[in-house]
C-alpha cells in the first residue's frame, strides 16, 4: 500500500526525511503501480489469444483439402513456431503481464493444433484422454516460463476433462493416475501463489478450482471401489475440512469438507445404506485411505496443541466409527448418524450466533432442514406431525437470523462513557 501524500508532507515539514527520500518513495510505488497487471487486461488478453488461435485454425481449415501433404505439414507447425517466438520475445524484452498472457495462451493453442494436425495428416491413431495428457504435459513448461495465470487455469480443466474422460466415461475402466502428475506440476505454481501473494485473485481462484479438481478426481477413483468408496469419501472430505483449517489455505476447503460430511450423514440417516458389503479391494487403496487416516490424526492433534476444540473436526473418525458399528446394526447406524447430523447443524447454528455470522446460521439450519426431509420420506409420522416439524424448522429460520441482527445492531450501539 502506498504512503498518502499527505504523511509525505508531514514527514518532510517535521525533518524527518529529506526531499530526496520524498522523491524516492513516490517514484518506487509509481513503478510497482505499472508492474502490477491489470487484471481484466490480462483477462481480455488471455481472451483475445483464445480467438486468435481459434481464428487461425479456421482459416486453415476453409482450404484444407487443397493442400498438399507437405504444405499440410508447415501449416501444422506455423502458428507454433510463431507462438514460441512471440513468446520468446516477451520473456527476453520482459514484456508486460498482458503480452505473457497472449503469447502464453497462443502456444498453449497451437501445441494443441499442432498436434491435432500432424495426427490428421499422417492418420495417426490415439485416444481422446491420450491427446490431452500429451497436449497438457507439453504445455506445462509455459505457465513457469511465462507466469501465465491463464494456462494454469486451462491447465486444471484439462487435468479434469482427462480424468473423466480416462476412466468416468470410459469402458473398460481404467485408472487415471497421470491426472495425479498433472496436478503436481500446478502444486509448486500454486505455492509460490499462497506465499507471495496470499489475497491475490489468482490465489483465490485457485483455493476454489484446486478443491474442486480434487473432488472431481476422487469421484472418478473412488466410484469404482464398491462400498469402500463411503470410507474413502469419509476420510477424503474429512481431510479437506481440516486442511482448510491451516492458516495458509481457503476456508473453501473446509466448507467442501463439511459439505461432503454433510451429504454423507445425510445418505447414512437412512437404514438401508448401512446394508453393505465389501468388495475385493486394491492394496493401492488402502495405502490411500491409511495415509488419509494419518493425515487426518496428524492434524488433529496439531490442532488440539493449539487449542483448537472444533468438535466438526472429529466428525470423519466419528462416522468411521459408526460405519463399523453398521456391520452389527444397520438400525443403530442410521439413528447415531441422525444425531450427529442433528448436533452438527445446531452446532454451526450456535457457534453463527456467538459470531453474529449469516452464512454459519444458515448454513446449520439447511443441515437440519435437509434432515426433516430426509425422514419425511422414511418415517410413518402422520402429515400434521410432518407438518408442524416443518413449520418448527421454519420458524427457527426467522428466530436465529433475527437473533443475530439484534445482536449485531446491540454491538454497533455507542456505548457510554464513564466520566
Amino acid at each position: 500500500m502506498a504512503i498518502p501524500k499527505k504523511d509525505l508532507d508531514e514527514l518532510l515539514h517535521a525533518n524527518v526525511i529529506t526531499p530526496q527520500t520524498v522523491w524516492d518513495i513516490e517514484q518506487y510505488y509509481l513503478t510497482k503501480k505499472q508492474q502490477q497487471a491489470n487484471p481484466l487486461l490480462a483477462i481480455f488478453a488471455a481472451l483475445g489469444g483464445i480467438l486468435v488461435g481459434l481464428g487461425i485454425i479456421l482459416i486453415f481449415a476453409h482450404n484444407w483439402d487443397n493442400f498438399s501433404r507437405q504444405v499440410k505439414t508447415i501449416l501444422a507447425f506455423t502458428p507454433l513456431l510463431l507462438s514460441q517466438a512471440f513468446a520468446a520475445y516477451c520473456i527476453i524484452k520482459n514484456k508486460s503481464v498482458a503480452f505473457k498472457e497472449t503469447a502464453a495462451v497462443l502456444v498453449f493453442f497451437s501445441v494443441g493444433a499442432s498436434i491435432s494436425l500432424v495426427a490428421q495428416i499422417y492418420n495417426i491413431s490415439g485416444d481422446f484422454p491420450k491427446f490431452l495428457l500429451t497436449w497438457a504435459l507439453l504445455c506445462a513448461p509455459v505457465m513457469y516460463l511465462l507466469r501465465s495465470n491463464a494456462v494454469v487455469v486451462l491447465h486444471l480443466i484439462m487435468a479434469v476433462v482427462y480424468v473423466v474422460n480416462k476412466s468416468l466415461w470410459k469402458y473398460p475402466y481404467e485408472e487415471p493416475y497421470w491426472y495425479l502428475a498433472l496436478i503436481a506440476i500446478v502444486l509448486p505454481y500454486y505455492y509460490s501463489l499462497i506465499k507471495n501473494d496470499p489475497e491475490g485473485r489468482m490465489t483465490r481462484v485457485l483455493h476454489v478450482l484446486m478443491p474442486t479438481s480434487f473432488i472431481i478426481a476422487a469421484t472418478t477413483f473412488f466410484s469404482h471401489t464398491g462400498n469402500f468408496s463411503l470410507l474413502l469419501f469419509m476420510v477424503f472430505f474429512g481431510l479437506l475440512y481440516l486442511l482448510g483449517k491451516l492458516p495458509q489455505l481457503s476456508r473453501v476447503y473446509t466448507f467442501v469438507g463439511i459439505t461432503g460430511l454433510s451429504v454423507i450423514m445425510f445418505v447414512g440417516s437412512f437404514r438401508d445404506m448401512w446394508n453393505l458389503f465389501m468388495n475385493k479391494i486394491s492394496a493401492g487403496y488402502i495405502v490411500v485411505f491409511v495415509l488419509m487416516i494419518l493425515g487426518i490424526v496428524f492434524m488433529i492433534f496439531r490442532n488440539l496443541k493449539k487449542k483448537d476444540t472444533d468438535p466438526v473436526q472429529f466428525l470423519s473418525v466419528t462416522l468411521l466409527l459408526v460405519y463399523v458399528l453398521s456391520v452389527l446394526s444397520p438400525a443403530f447406524a442410521a439413528v447415531v448418524t441422525n444425531l450427529l447430523a442433528l448436533a452438527t447443524g445446531l452446532w454451526y447454528i450456535r457457534k453463527g450466533i456467538h459470531k453474529l455470522n449469516y452464512p454459519l446460521v444458515n448454513f446449520g439450519l439447511i443441515i437440519i432442514t435437509i434432515l426433516a426431509g430426509c425422514r419425511f420420506f422414511d418415517t410413518d409420522l402422520s402429515f400434521v406431525v410432518r407438518g408442524l416439524l416443518f413449520v418448527g424448522v421454519g420458524a427457527g429460520f426467522f428466530v436465529a437470523n433475527y437473533t443475530v441482527s439484534k445482536r449485531k445492531q446491540q454491538t454497533l450501539k455507542p456505548q457510554p462513557h464513564e466520566n
